[in-house]
């Protein structure tokens, strides 16, 4: 592949990611806040069985293509230095597919609370784009490895920031992104509770690979550092 349709890949890759994440987040928190719900099918079991099979998509695409197995399958394909930005548009249309796709379920919302708790949805939101300031975002979503034909390699342990309080900080900030809602619907319920359980089950996988790749260095950290709840920092 020349250097421009490199380039290209990467372009696409960065407008379909950001399309996907804004869809998402938009989402969710117009049904958070009361403001936006769609209207239930008649057949429950329809609701059911699309979105579970949207949440089956996210987690195969978000995990599945960051497995080692599959990079090195891909890489028989298509050039390693487009691998990232491969992953990137293949995340970004998963999930822009689930704002587009998710279905309503009847019933009334969960909970009705009042309208601040949506500060703490935004605040949440914040630290996680604090946390993703330690990263560069050129390699992050591809552009660097896409632009100088280089693969990615995977960076330093990170220990210093957030990640000294916890292991996962921006699964941290995203979980209290998708959950501090004012108003929770039976749907929005659903799709949280099905990102919280991959979120869980995902972190295992992704600390077997960092344990693979640092060895006892990530093994001491794990033991000193609590994973998601930050509870060391009040003791």
């Amino acid at each position: 592949m020349s250097s421009r349709s490199a380039i290209a890949v990467a372009m696409s890759a960065y407008v379909i990611a950001g399309i996907g994440a804004a869809l998402f987040m938009a989402f969710v928190h117009a049904m958070g806040l009361g403001i936006f719900r769609k209207q239930a099918p008649d057949d429950v079991l329809v609701s059911w069985i699309v979105n579970l099979g949207l949440l089956l998509a996210f987690a195969l695409q978000h995990s599945g293509m960051a497995r080692r197995a599959f990079k090195d399958w891909l890489a028989r394909w298509i050039a390693p230095s487009l691998e990232r930005s491969t992953y990137v548009v293949a995340s970004g249309i998963v999930t822009g597919a689930i704002p587009l796709g998710w279905q309503a379920l009847p019933g009334e919302p969960i909970w009705r609370g009042p309208i601040w708790i949506i500060a703490i949805s935004v605040l949440a939101a914040c630290f996680t784009g604090y946390c993703c300031l330690g990263y560069d975002s050129a390699t992050f979503l591809g552009w660097t490895q896409a632009t100088t034909g280089v693969s990615e390699a995977r960076g330093p342990l990170r220990i210093d920031g957030a990640y000294r309080y916890v292991r996962h900080p921006l699964m941290l900030g995203f979980l209290g992104t998708i959950w501090a809602m004012p108003v929770m619907p039976p749907e929005l319920l659903m799709l949280n509770v099905g990102l919280t359980a991959y979120i869980l089950i995902a972190i295992r996988w992704e600390e077997r690979e960092l344990v693979r790749d640092f060895g006892a260095a990530y093994e001491e950290y794990r033991r000193r550092v609590p994973a998601l709840i930050p509870w060391r920092v009040f003791v």
